[in-house]
């Protein structure tokens, strides 16, 4: 049977992070998030440094970059390719979460992937946010537009590569409001991809 890929998108400061954790855990699978940064970098030669700051940036167009190959090609679309190609190899060894970088969409011909994302209300977001080590004092609405920033990177990155929009329902097999609790929402989609695996 293939193994059991579980991929997650989330909304910044959303507990998504903590949830996909949660999940591997209870799972007893791995998960891989900034691992795939560190084994881009491994195979390509870069530094992690470099992938991670293009992990946010886009070039004008992935086709026409294609187009041009060689050495020509932009870094960040090197990158998506580079990633794209480490999230299916892991994704062959085993069962495992996957923690963003278009998940979903990579391993979108393959079968038993849960494809899952994770939301929160504002006032929750920014309450996780300013508790995370080393943050800077800043007001709330201070925090609304980082976080808005933030989310608009990941989706301006994601529709980029994609042929979906970033956190619109129909892409995922499951969208979950952390607001459920952390615990309670890692408890769903455990039970959703039991469910999917017997189906398999």
């Amino acid at each position: 049977m293939e193994p059991m890929v579980i991929t997650m998108a989330r909304e910044y400061a959303s507990g998504g992070s903590e949830i996909a954790q949660a999940v591997a855990d209870k799972l007893g699978i791995p998960l891989y998030n900034k691992e795939l940064i560190t084994m881009a970098a491994k195979r390509s030669g870069l530094t992690e440094e470099a992938i991670a700051a293009s992990e946010t940036q886009r070039s004008g167009s992935l086709i026409y970059s294609l187009y041009m190959m060689g050495n020509t090609m932009p870094l960040a679309d090197q990158v998506y390719i580079l990633q794209s190609n480490v999230i299916k190899e892991v994704a062959a060894q085993g069962s495992c979460v996957i923690l963003g970088r278009c998940g979903d969409y990579v391993l979108r011909d393959r079968p038993n992937v849960l494809r899952t994302f994770v939301y929160a209300p504002l006032e929750e977001r920014i309450q996780r946010a300013k508790a995370r080590p080393d943050v800077k004092d800043m007001s709330d609405r201070s925090w609304e537009s980082q976080l808005a920033k933030h989310d608009r990177a990941r989706a301006s990155y994601y529709n980029y590569y994609t042929e979906n929009r970033w956190g619109e329902a129909k892409n995922y097999d499951l969208c979950l409001n952390a607001a459920l609790g952390l615990d309670a929402c890692a408890d769903l989609i455990v039970a959703a991809a039991k469910a999917m695996q017997a189906k398999g």
